[in-house]
């Protein structure tokens, strides 16, 4: 039998697991927050934001309901919100 080969994650996959791991609450309000280099911000959030849409499993759990990424920049600090909607089971 092969040994297992190691399951390798993409760099900003951790980031966007930890968010969608939270809950909806928690990741409305509190976020989760990095602190990177300025000059890499703009590609961290790209990132972040394809990881999201590369979710299918994501996608799936949402069923009706949509999810909306947002970020705040302060300073080298990058915190990323997701904030979901309501969905027709939720009345």
């Amino acid at each position: 039998m092969a040994p297992k080969k190691p399951l390798i994650t993409r760099q900003y996959e951790p980031i966007w697991l930890k968010l969608k791991s939270l809950p909806p609450r928690e990741a409305e309000t509190i976020g989760v927050s990095i602190i990177a280099n300025r000059l890499l911000h703009a590609r961290i959030i790209k990132a972040v934001i394809k990881e999201k849409w590369m979710d299918i499993g994501f996608k799936i759990e949402l069923d009706d309901r949509r999810a909306r990424l947002d970020y705040v920049k302060k300073n080298s600090e990058i915190t990323f919100y997701l904030t979901r909607t309501l969905g027709k089971d939720d009345f």
